[in-house]
């Protein structure tokens, strides 16, 4: 038996919107990646604000000797103040990142995510029209094997 052409539509269709989900697919493999990079990288100067915080606080802990002169005590407040501008420029730099590297991957992961949903649900949307068609084709086939069926049955005393 021959497909008909609205089959042969649905199955053309189909393989559209297999390739379209394969297309995203392929798409959101870069994305994942660039988030997983960036967010390594978050990481890594997230760890760096910590150890120069970490560093600013033992320093700061840091005694003065006894009979210290002034100039000393005075490049030791000027070391601390670089240390903790050096923590201040550390975690600038850590929300910059944030805000132009990890939003922006975690976006386009998103919307690469969403976009193979859309793809995927178009293709099941096709597969469920061709289970509808073809379950109806059974239906009819089922319907004149039942009507032929009938028709070849002797008639008996009750249908006359």
């Amino acid at each position: 038996m021959a497909m008909s052409a609205p089959a042969n539509a649905l199955s053309s269709l189909l393989r559209l919107r297999a390739a379209e989900e394969r297309r995203a697919a392929r798409a959101l493999a870069p994305a994942l990646e660039a988030r997983l990079r960036a967010e390594a990288e978050e990481e890594r100067r997230a760890a760096a604000v910590v150890a120069a915080r970490a560093e600013l606080t033992a320093r700061r802990r840091e005694d003065a000797a006894p009979g210290e002169r002034a100039a000393f005590a005075l490049a030791r407040q000027r070391f601390w103040t670089r240390l903790a501008a050096e923590v201040g420029a550390r975690e600038a730099a850590l929300a910059a990142w944030r805000a132009r590297e990890v939003d922006t991957s975690r976006r386009a992961e998103a919307a690469a995510r969403a976009a193979h949903l859309r793809a995927r649900q178009r293709r099941e949307v096709v597969e469920r029209a061709l289970a509808r068609r073809e379950a109806a084709r059974v239906r009819e086939r089922e319907r004149a094997a039942e009507a032929a069926a009938d028709d070849r049955r002797p008639l008996t005393r009750r249908d006359r």
